[in-house]
């Protein structure tokens, strides 16, 4: 067969070649995002009870003492006497964190003075969402997705920013409510209105649905490329999740008016109709190397509201017990100001986790009034008598500690992707 029949021949079975892959895309090594499990396992047949899990990253690098390790001698918005308290937990006193802090504090665990070792934008963003430095590693949140339920056909939700899947999930991209009546219910004349006439009846569907199996089938027992088998059984698993298509569009709620929270909202309505296991929500803004207390105050104020909002949005569906989020940035900000009124990349930042599997009402981990590092004790999280034999705490302790919260420890995923630290020392549990 020639190359132009044989391309004519893919472009009519839905096939797509080279750098366009059937439903998504080709992963960010070259791989293919998708299924590990093939037409075997359809939504409906899963027995994922595990946790909802949600990384909320701030992109651009944040400001750890207008949030969680406040200092009021570093700015110029609060003084030491505005500090407030939740429980453990020390917070600055910006509009929203009484709300997310005095409502969770029992659920949140911070860790501050976390080394991520660059000022780079792209590296920072991949230590704190990968728990490693180098390039390679996924996002937590397709790790999470990729070994609880990746034949989901939302397991894995992104908005952006560090999502890479390296190949264990395919990830669904900037998730839109309004077009999943379209795809849950394609066979409707009008697919918004439930009581619309459909193009076939129900005994034809069946015979189509029956018929498009043993095609598939009969294709998958032809072909001996790997590539294009696992192009054939991500469509399999695509057609097998109309079911959960029409499960979600019953479990989402009237779309809120915040862009923001309408993303909250579809990947907690995702797991409610288990069509999804994890999600990534994103809010840029916070790379403030000018005015910065006028430019950060808002962007951290709209990012606590959002996880506030993500915590009600859970509770209201009622996988609150479920839910476990990580709230992070590509790094900090230099405790003083520039000549521009704003703030420059700082290696230290911090991380906040919350939720199913992690050990509340906490502060792990310390800065010292220039925000510098204080090396702490393993065994106790806080600082070291001698300062010498204490460590710096990194990305990778937190990453560890979360695998081990989400159930991941010695899983596939878990040994696929080792991360080289100290496990002696764990700040989530």
């Amino acid at each position: 067969m020639d190359r132009r029949r044989f391309l004519e021949l893919a472009s009519l079975t839905g096939i797509a070649i080279a750098g366009a892959p059937l439903l998504g895309r080709a992963d960010d090594d070259g791989g293919l995002a998708g299924t590990r499990h093939g037409m075997g396992a359809a939504d409906d047949d899963d027995d994922y009870e595990g946790p909802l899990f949600v990384m909320v990253q701030a992109n651009g690098g944040w400001e750890p003492t207008l949030l969680c390790d406040p200092k009021g001698n570093l700015n110029n918005s609060y003084d030491e006497g505005d500090i407030r308290t939740a429980g453990n937990l020390r917070y600055a006193p910006i509009p929203g964190a009484a709300a997310l802090f005095d409502t969770h504090f029992s659920r949140t665990a911070i860790i501050n003075g976390v080394d991520v070792s660059t000022n780079a934008h792209d590296a920072g963003q991949r230590n704190s969402a990968s728990g490693r430095l180098g390039d390679g590693y996924p996002s937590l949140a397709a790790m999470v997705a990729g070994a609880g339920a990746p034949q989901r056909p939302m397991s894995f939700i992104s908005f952006g920013n560090y999502d890479r899947t390296a190949g264990l999930v395919a990830p669904t991209r900037n998730g839109n409510p309004d077009r999943l009546a379209e795809l849950s219910h394609p066979d409707r004349t009008s697919a918004a209105d439930p009581a619309s006439s459909t193009y076939h009846g129900e005994t034809a569907h069946e015979l189509i649905r029956l018929a498009r199996k043993a095609r598939t089938e009969r294709a998958l027992g032809e072909q001996r490329l790997p590539r294009f088998r696992h192009a054939l059984e991500t469509l399999a698993t695509a057609r097998q999740g109309s079911a959960g298509l029409q499960r979600l569009e019953a479990a989402l709620p009237a779309p809120h008016a915040t862009v923001l929270f309408r993303q909250a909202q579809l990947v907690v309505a995702a797991y409610k109709a288990r069509v999804g296991v994890a999600g990534n929500l994103f809010l840029g803004g916070f790379d403030t190397h000018s005015d910065h207390d006028a430019r950060h105050t808002p962007r951290m104020t709209e990012l606590v509201q959002l996880v506030a909002f993500l915590w009600e949005e859970a509770e209201r569906q009622g996988v609150a017990d479920k839910l476990c989020v990580l709230m992070c940035s590509d790094f900090g900000r230099t405790p003083s100001y520039n000549g521009n009124a704003g703030k420059d990349h700082w290696p230290v930042t911090s991380m906040i986790a919350m939720g199913a599997g992690v050990s509340g009402n906490r502060m792990v981990g310390m800065t010292d009034d220039g925000h510098d590092i204080v090396p702490i004790d393993p065994a106790t999280g806080m600082a070291a008598a001698v300062p010498a034999t204490g460590i710096a705490i990194t990305p990778a302790h937190v990453h560890r500690g979360l695998r081990r919260a989400l159930g991941l420890t010695d899983s596939a995923v878990d040994l696929q992707f080792p991360l080289a630290v100290d496990d002696t020392f764990d700040p989530i549990v």
